[in-house]
């Protein structure tokens, strides 16, 4: 399903959850509307204005029909045909009001009819197009304008005769339904463009996310997957589940959280995009855009940025009496397919697969007994400008490699004592 597709049904989705809660509103605007309307009518007859109260038993009629509305949607729902009828009914009680009156009012009424017809009618008819525009629905917005051309003109014409000036009234009710149907086309993109960077906001730094929306945001959006070299930085904690067995889930989250929240800040400064936190680990993904060198570069500094952060965190921990934290990554550049996974409409998520996923995981593992708090591949250290702020530490063996791999920690993290916290 193209990415379109896919981003039109999210839409979708969310604007039916909106439905019930915005006919609700526009069912309390119709009250306090008919409710003006009512009071203007009675007061215009007192004052002799009107020589009869047919518009004042109107309203009070449309106010019955408004009250029944709210009372409906509030108890009921929105069924999908409701909003139709109710706008139809919206815009016919204003004119259905100066028609009634021109029927069974006394005679005299003709001159004051045409008058407030004339003036009354056409305002009422644009200010229900304009609460219409609360549902953002582009068709009822657009038959909306039609409809309210359709009572409005043969009912003025009948009551008042026919003026120039009522072609503008005329165009004023089709312009209120086209800006209706462009302010739901306008509500649609915005949604898109919010589903659209949340989902890139899982695997491109900040600064790429605005590029991809402006060239191409479908083919970054699509299902499927493309072959990419990239650099992954996997870290975890040691010892962390068998701290936690000690403290209540709530505080468990709350110290990962924590930890989640301080490794963030860095790892979005080295440009590094989070795939997926699994509990207390992390995999980040470097170099989806840009050049593999740099990728390999910002990884590396992100690892030894991670460890100055964790120090820090450890710090603020102490001040709380809670134990200080440590924590392995490994760091392995490889190639990776990258791509949307799931069903569109249901769940897409962003992933990379691949045997460079297996390897940084199985490297990140390696810190447990190394001693090395960061361990990086030989593939992630021949992209580096300089292997000055490496050290080459032992040969590790990988489970599915058949001979043990050339690894490097950073110089300026001597090697550590065995850990002292549990090993998980």
């Amino acid at each position: 399903m193209p990415a379109s597709t896919h981003a039109s049904l999210e839409i979708d989705q969310t604007l039916r959850l909106a439905r019930d809660r915005v006919e609700r509103e526009i069912a309390r605007y119709r009250v306090a509307v008919f409710a003006v309307a009512l009071v203007c009518t009675v007061v215009t007859h007192v004052l002799d204005r009107v020589p009869t109260w047919m518009p004042t038993v109107s309203f009070a009629g449309a106010i019955v029909y408004a009250l029944v509305m709210l009372a409906y949607v509030t108890r009921v729902g929105n069924p999908p045909a409701l909003a139709s009828i109710a706008l139809v009914l919206d815009l016919l009680v204003p004119v259905s009001t100066f028609v009634l009156a021109r029927i069974f009012g006394p005679p005299d009424i003709d001159k004051n009819g045409a008058i407030f017809a004339t003036n009354i009618v056409g305002p009422i008819l644009v200010l229900t197009l304009l609460v219409n525009t609360l549902r953002n629905s582009i068709p009822r917005a657009v038959i909306g304008g039609g409809v309210a051309v359709l009572f409005y003109f043969p009912t003025v014409i009948a009551l008042a005769g026919f003026h120039p000036a009522q072609l503008s009234v005329c165009a004023i009710l089709i312009l209120a339904g086209l800006i209706g149907a462009a302010s739901a086309i306008q509500a649609r993109k915005n949604l898109d463009n919010f589903a659209r960077l949340q989902l890139l906001r899982r695997y491109l730094p900040p600064e790429a996310v605005l590029r991809v929306m402006r060239e191409d945001p479908d083919s970054a959006l699509a299902p499927g997957g493309r072959l990419v070299t990239v650099t992954l930085l996997a870290a975890d904690l040691r010892g962390f589940t068998a701290m936690s067995e000690d403290v209540s889930p709530g505080e468990v989250m709350s110290q990962l959280n924590a930890y989640h929240g301080a490794m963030i800040d860095v790892i979005e400064r080295h440009g590094g995009a989070i795939d997926k936190f699994i509990g207390d680990g992390t995999l980040v993904v470097f170099g989806l855009t840009g050049p593999v060198e740099a990728a390999a570069v910002s990884a590396v500094a992100c690892a030894g940025a991670m460890l100055d952060a964790l120090a820090i965190h450890n710090e603020d921990r102490a001040r709380g009496g809670a134990p200080p934290l440590a924590m392995g990554i490994g760091v392995h550049t490889g190639p990776v397919i990258a791509g949307n996974l799931g069903i569109p409409g249901k769940r897409l998520e962003f992933t990379v697969i691949g045997d460079t996923v297996n390897t940084v995981s199985r490297l990140e593992g390696q810190t447990k007994t190394s001693g090395s708090p960061v361990i990086v591949s030989a593939d992630t250290a021949s992209f580096l400008p300089s292997t000055r702020t490496l050290r080459e530490l032992p040969p590790v063996s990988l489970r599915g490699k058949a001979q043990a791999v050339t690894v490097f920690g950073l110089l300026r993290y001597p090697t550590l004592g065995p850990p002292s916290m549990p090993v998980r």
